[in-house]
């Protein structure tokens, strides 16, 4: 049934060949580089109609992206549509490969396919014209492999301008398409990789540049307190009166601890980063936690209130102890520095479904919406915050060790009366002790 095609000019084709092959090299989309091919091979060939249906990675979803010679409402419908392999592969039975990875399927065959674009209204039992006549419901389907053979996608072609069955000669050089379209598949996966590695590069550049940024712009400040109050006391020790000594005394003291705790925040978020945090899980009570945080905090502000409430009796939860109490420390402590002075400051325990939620309530002027977006993001601060002795850590690495045993965190706020930081965790299956 294959027809002797009418001579090309090898000269002709392979000059487009190189045209071709130039615009797949230089495009930065695989849409282009595949509108080109499809393209290339309808004025080269003479088909009205191609489609190529492709995934992005070998073994990956195939999806339909490019489409020449259909209206822009058939376009519109079923560009990006996908195409399961098992729908195609159904179909590609050896009795209908005429040459390597060609398919020509002739509509004396009955070929009921669901995903074939047909733009005719020709009966399937319409007699064919002669012998080596193009039948409306003939099907011509071109796989797409990759360098191990294993299937990309597909080439399908139809409606030749001579109204003839293309020869085997044809087919074989327009197998050399089909693989260009495989070159432009490895093409855009190399080209998108390259771009998102330069951006991870980029962003880790920038993330490295803020975070010593970050170092020094925070210890600056303790740092300075330190240096004054140890000039002062080496200067004037002796004729400083003991209530003096007991205040610079008292600044070296603090201004020591914030040292620590910047640069025990800085180690922990490298050891997250790096993935080399190790929690040890286990089955802990949960009011014990809350009740060990509020006496904590106490006594590190003994002029403001705290609560520790239960709201019901609770199951244990599955927990890294240690860091729960971190969590809970840092709310709290937040919850101190901004709410109203004389309010109090609470932490709620509730179970909630299978998990256990801890809330930190606190009365004051509240957080906008707008500052809510970055509460739980690296180095994030307050737009209004004065707070010169924060790292903009706390909530962030909060958010990653609750992740990290299970859990979710949130914040609610509403500006002016109440503001609830919350977060949850699973419930111990059981009381014995879970290490991971």
């Amino acid at each position: 049934m294959f027809a002797v095609r009418e001579t090309r000019p090898d000269g002709a084709t392979l000059k487009r060949l190189l045209e071709i092959t130039h615009d797949i090299l230089q495009a930065q989309s695989l849409a282009s580089a595949l509108e080109s091919i499809a393209r290339g091979v309808a004025e080269l060939f003479g088909f009205k109609y191609v489609t190529i249906v492709a995934a992005d990675q070998p073994g990956g979803e195939m999806f339909r992206l490019a489409l020449f010679g259909f209206t822009d409402e058939i376009v519109n419908a079923r560009m990006g549509e996908h195409v399961p392999r098992t729908d195609i592969t159904s179909v590609l039975n050896s009795d209908y490969e005429v040459v390597e990875n060609c398919y020509y399927i002739p509509a004396e065959r009955e070929f009921p396919w669901a995903r074939s674009i047909y733009t005719g209204d020709l009966p399937q039992d319409a007699p064919r014209a002669a012998r080596d006549a193009w039948h409306e419901r003939d099907t011509l389907i071109h796989v797409i492999p990759d360098r191990s053979g294993e299937m990309l996608g597909y080439m399908s072609v139809d409606h030749p301008l001579n109204g003839r069955v293309p020869s085997g000669e044809m087919l074989r050089e327009m197998q050399l398409f089909v693989n260009l379209v495989g070159l432009a598949l490895v093409s855009s996966r190399t080209f998108a990789a390259e771009v998102a590695q330069r951006r991870m590069l980029e962003e880790n550049t920038r993330q490295q540049n803020e975070f010593f940024s970050m170092v020094a712009h925070e210890v600056r400040s303790p740092l300075a307190a330190i240096r004054g109050a140890t000039s002062l006391l080496e200067t004037h020790f002796d004729a400083m009166k003991g209530e003096r000594r007991d205040e610079l005394m008292k600044v070296l003291g603090s201004s020591t601890a914030r040292l620590s705790s910047i640069f025990e925040d800085f180690l922990l978020l490298s050891r997250m980063d790096a993935g080399k945090l190790t929690l040890r899980i286990t089955a802990v009570d949960a009011l014990q936690l809350a009740e060990e945080s509020v006496a904590r905090m106490q006594s590190e502000h003994p002029e403001r209130q705290f609560r520790a409430v239960c709201l019901s009796p609770l199951p244990m939860v599955r927990a890294d102890e240690g860091r729960v109490v971190q969590i809970l420390t840092n709310l709290l402590s937040n919850a101190a520095k901004y709410s109203n002075p004389d309010s109090v400051v609470a932490l709620e325990i509730k179970p909630a479904d299978d998990r256990i939620q801890f809330s930190v309530k606190n009365e004051g002027p509240g957080i906008s919406e707008d500052d809510r977006e970055k509460l739980f993001t690296r180095f994030g601060r307050l737009s209004k915050s004065d707070d010169s002795f924060s790292t903009g850590l706390g909530l962030y690495i909060s958010a990653q060790l609750t992740q990290l045993m299970g859990g979710s965190i949130g914040c609610e706020s509403i500006p002016g009366k109440v503001t609830t930081f919350w977060f949850t965790l699973p419930r111990a299956e059981n009381t014995e002790a879970v290490a991971s």
